[in-house]
């Protein structure tokens, strides 16, 4: 795996639910010792986060691959150890890698592969980037500093999927934290009407209704109506109170006979041999009720006087039946009847079901107790955990955390219906008083090895603070003690040891140790650097000049003949500020010299 380095790297590498348990989920990822990164994938394996649902368990094991080096303009740089320290999740998702005992520090050199495990239950849902950011150690630290890294893959968490269902519908996210957003699916469809009362004030009559929100905890009841078809009306009974035919007191009552009729032929008759010998009124039930569709209805009826006379026509009456239930009465026809029509309702579906939405708990407030190193909250919810940087801290879920570095640190707390609620960010302030910075010199030039750590620095002589000595090297041009004063962006200060300086080596007559003489030393703008080799003989000399990074500046072979041998102050002045290292080799012999350049460019 190649890496490209600008400084020393760009950055390239790499609800409610079972909370009465925790909601912090740990667990030991299980590494693919089978997997080898073969493009620009992060050396993560897989190289995507699957998505999630609110309300269900994720759970993702990441195995990744460490390189042990990098090239960059040639030279190679070595990674000793990538320390991951912080990965930001979607709200009740939390990481574990399977070195935490070791705080998640791996050396590529022992071992190449690693794992973190992604778990826990997704609260809030939406698209997100989930950040990774790590700290790698290489063999130019000492002197530039660790170089941060970081990388983003993007997550998306689902709303919840969870279903209540019934007779008539079906809900999706049926419980959860305000707003509640559910949806419905009609489990009749192709029916007549529908009634839709959704208990938040809002009701429809569509087939399948839009989505429903609901801003204010509490519980909400759903009404469910379906028609399938219309109310049917039926002819159920008819009473004839009179018509024009009696008997005399010598035969006795009347010996009756009826027709009724539609244009579909007979409904219900009694014939001649099946009379009905009573006086009026008649009451008719009909065997099989007439169903009503706007039809006329006829009912004639006889009276048998028998033999000689036959049948006398009592009379008889169309009419049009109401399609409602009732009992009518009319007259016509020489009949006075009352008739009964009754009503078989409509087929519908009712169901009812409820929404059950829910309050967040109260804003935690958290302290910071400087003197014990302690963040706290006294609030004691079912479920919290505490972040960094918006970084869930892995097994930070109780009331308070010892935090082990500067910065931003907040708490999510969880109440028993899985709503969550997020504290203000409280700024941590821990300062290292065993941490020294560390100097080199040259006897004339001191300079910090691990600058690249501090925002601010200071030098101070014997006579205290340098106006505008503010960078990571110091030339001396006065004999004395110095020392610098690295300032982090959280205000904490360190101090380093003094070290003894002269302007000695910016004379070039003055002899330097050894038989090699560089002078002037710091360089600047319009001066050439010479170079002379003292009392030796020998046929060429190389000369090397590299930077801070190893990269290669000046490469020549240069004749004995020509020394003492000058670098141009054209060259010099082409160069940027900062420390290169000069490297003489000639025969057997090979000195290195720490070379400062200052002065504007």
């Amino acid at each position: 795996m190649l890496f490209k380095l600008p400084c020393i790297m760009k950055k390239v590498l790499f609800g409610f639910i079972f909370l009465i348990c925790v909601l912090f989920v740990s667990g030991q990822c299980s590494i693919d010792y089978t997997y080898y990164p073969v493009s620009s994938n992060y050396g993560l394996d897989p190289d995507s986060l699957p998505d999630g649902y609110i309300g269900q368990f994720y759970d993702e094991d990441m195995t990744f691959f460490l390189p042990l080096d990098t090239v960059d303009g040639g030279v190679a740089v070595t990674f000793e150890d990538f320390h991951i320290t912080s990965i930001s999740l979607p709200l009740g998702l939390t990481w574990e890698c399977n070195n935490s005992v070791n705080s998640c520090h791996y050396d590529p050199v022992i071992s190449q592969y690693g794992c973190v495990k992604i778990s826990g239950f997704a609260l809030v849902p939406g698209i997100y980037d989930v950040v990774v950011n790590l700290e790698a150690t290489h063999s130019f630290s000492s002197i530039a500093g660790t170089e941060n890294i970081s990388f983003i893959l993007p997550i998306e968490i689902f709303s919840d999927t969870s279903t209540s269902t019934n007779a008539g519908f079906a809900m999706t996210n049926p419980s959860g934290c305000t707003p509640l957003t559910v949806s419905f699916v009609n489990n009749n469809t192709g029916m007549l009407s529908y009634v839709w009362d959704f208990g938040n004030g809002n009701t429809s009559n569509l087939d399948q209704p839009a989505d429903q929100i609901y801003t204010q905890p509490g519980e909400y009841i759903v009404q469910y109506s379906a028609v399938q078809t219309n109310s049917a009306y039926f002819l159920e009974s008819i009473e004839v109170v009179s018509g024009n035919c009696s008997d005399n007191i010598l035969i006795g009552d009347v010996d009756l006979l009826y027709d009724i009729t539609t244009m579909s032929g007979v409904v219900q008759s009694v014939s001649v041999n099946n009379v009905i010998t009573q006086p009026f009124p008649l009451l008719i039930n009909l065997f099989n009720p007439l169903q009503l569709i706007g039809q006329d209805v006829t009912i004639d009826v006889w009276d048998d006087d028998g033999w000689p006379w036959g049948l006398e026509y009592c009379g008889g009456v169309t009419f049009v039946p109401q399609q409602q239930p009732g009992s009518f009465s009319l007259n016509g026809g020489g009949l006075s009847i009352n008739y009964t029509v009754i009503e078989v309702p409509a087929n519908t579906v009712l169901s009812s079901d409820t929404i059950y939405v829910y309050d967040y708990p109260l804003v935690p407030i958290i302290t910071y107790d400087s003197l014990n190193n302690l963040i706290s909250t006294s609030v004691d919810s079912i479920a919290m955990q505490w972040y960094y940087y918006g970084s869930p801290i892995p097994g930070a879920i109780d009331t308070f955390i010892s935090p082990l570095s500067s910065g931003l640190y907040s708490l999510v707390v969880v109440n028993e219906h899985g709503c969550s609620a997020i504290s203000l960010e409280s700024l941590v302030v821990i300062c290292d008083t065993t941490y020294q910075p560390i100097l080199d010199h040259n006897g004339s030039t001191a300079w910090m090895l691990d600058s690249a750590l501090y925002s601010i620095l200071q030098w101070y002589g014997d006579n205290g603070i340098i106006n505008g000595a503010n960078q990571s090297f110091f030339p001396a041009s006065v004999n004395g003690n110095y020392y610098i004063v690295a300032t982090d962006e959280f205000g904490c200060t360190y101090s380093s040891e003094q070290v003894l300086l002269s302007n000695l080596m910016n004379s070039e007559s003055i002899p330097s140790p050894g038989i090699v003489k560089v002078g002037p030393n710091p360089i600047s703008n319009g001066y050439p650097l010479t170079i002379h080799i003292m009392n030796a003989e020998f046929s060429d000399a190389s000369i090397l000049l590299t930077d801070l990074y190893g990269r290669e500046v000046i490469n020549r072979v240069v004749a004995s003949d020509r020394f003492p041998y000058r670098l141009s102050s054209l060259e010099i002045s082409e160069l940027s500020n900062g420390l290169y290292f000069l490297d003489i080799s000639f025969d057997a012999n090979k000195i290195r010299k720490k070379i400062i350049k200052t002065g504007s460019n």
